[in-house]
């Protein structure tokens, strides 16, 4: 009841805003994050496309944190733009009712889905209650939704509950972040800090094993361990499981970064770890992506990111027969990308190691998997043209 409620007045208020003049406004619109990163990289193309539209920003201060008076903002930008672009469920586009001024273009913040979410993941204790999705209309009012890869396509399809045909597999603006040439300085601009404080690590113990280790490699190799976020795992503390055992397997001259959530990363707190462990505070994941030589995930979406960048990425997935059942799997990667998956951190660091002395890592299955996904390295293919171009079709309507 209280659900219902709360659409209703949203839903009322958004009628009230409807009796202003739309105006000549790209409204961008996040719950997810302050400054999107897709959306830092698309605002320049935007204001050059279409100069005479003023681009307004109205996102959460932090993420996940909706206030009313930012719920008022997105309602009256909805009502009032002339198209909102959105990067994951914004209840002012979804929930109030009837014909809209405005069209809403889904520029989902991942580019594919390892884990299912949305609609798939209804009745999980990962996921949303039907309840909540039906009171507030959970990823309805779309125009079209941008999809990073065509290997995302049926799955998100069945998350935002959507035809195939109202998707658009063109890439996002990360794409071309991580393949263009036009951003090197500013990923080497916002790598360094992370660069420096992996540099400044003691050097590893100089026994044979290690300078076995080493043979070949000018300098220690990096591991990126970047894990999804869980949500009502069994284990709490699993991260820092996972870290520990990691730390303790990975051959000794490994750097290991762990870029995770802070909510999860307070569970490494009182665990005894190695100093070549470092966790990632400020450098954002897909920044951390310039420093790896591997890079270690289990259900998240980087593992596309990693793959488009043609790092070395394994899927380590402890808990998979957990994640099964709750949210489920759209990629199971022990069964889809057998060559670059375990279930097992000592397996996971033979794997590393004997790659490390005799570069055995299983590039072919690796791209293999890729290519089954739609992921195709391409540095000149600009992502951000295509979107901009999607956009126009709606504002010259």
């Amino acid at each position: 009841m209280v659900m219902k409620l709360a659409a209703f007045v949203i839903s009322g208020i958004y009628r009230l805003f409807a009796l202003f003049p739309q105006r000549k406004k790209i409204a961008l619109l996040s719950r997810q994050s302050a400054r999107p990163f897709d959306f830092e990289l698309l605002e320049p193309a935007l204001a050059k496309a279409f100069p005479g539209y003023q681009i307004v920003w109205c996102c959460v201060a932090h993420g996940g944190e909706m206030t009313v008076t930012l719920m008022l903002k997105q309602l009256w930008h909805v009502a009032t733009a002339t198209i909102c672009l959105v990067d994951g469920y914004v209840p002012a586009v979804s929930i109030p009712k009837g014909p809209r001024r405005s069209s809403c273009i889904q520029l989902w913040h991942a580019l594919g889905a390892v884990k299912k979410f949305g609609f798939q993941s209804l009745h999980t204790a990962a996921g949303r209650s039907p309840e909540a999705a039906r009171a507030f209309s959970m990823h309805a009012g779309y125009d079209c939704i941008v999809a990073g890869f065509t290997g995302a396509v049926p799955a998100f399809a069945e998350a935002f509950g959507y035809g195939e045909d109202a998707f658009r597999a063109i890439g996002l603006p990360r794409c071309d972040y991580l393949l263009r040439a036009q951003y090197a300085d500013e990923r080497a601009a916002r790598s360094a800090h992370l660069a420096a404080r992996i540099a400044a690590l003691p050097a590893p113990a100089a026994d044979a094993a290690s300078a076995g280790e080493c043979a070949g490699a000018a300098e220690r190799p990096v591991v990126l361990y970047a894990p999804t976020f869980r949500k009502n795992n069994a284990n709490a503390a699993w991260l820092a499981d996972a870290v520990c055992a990691l730390d303790a397997a990975l051959p000794a001259s490994a750097v290991l970064a762990v870029s995770a959530h802070p909510l999860d990363v307070e569970h490494l707190e009182g665990r005894a770890l190695t100093d070549r462990v470092l966790v990632v505070h400020d450098t954002a994941t897909i920044d951390a992506l310039a420093v790896a030589d591997y890079v270690v995930t289990d259900y998240s979406a980087v593992a596309f990111e990693a793959l488009l960048a043609s790092k070395k990425t394994y899927f380590y997935v402890p808990d998979i027969e957990e994640y099964r059942i709750s949210p489920g799997l759209n990629v199971d990667p022990l069964t889809d990308a057998p060559t670059i998956s375990t279930a097992d951190a000592g397996d996971l660091a033979a794997r590393i190691a004997d790659d490390i002395r005799t570069g055995s890592y299983d590039a072919a299955g690796a791209t293999a998997f890729a290519r089954s996904y739609g992921i195709e390295p391409d540095p000149t293919y600009c992502a951000v043209d295509a979107i901009v171009a999607v956009i126009r079709t709606y504002i010259e309507k």
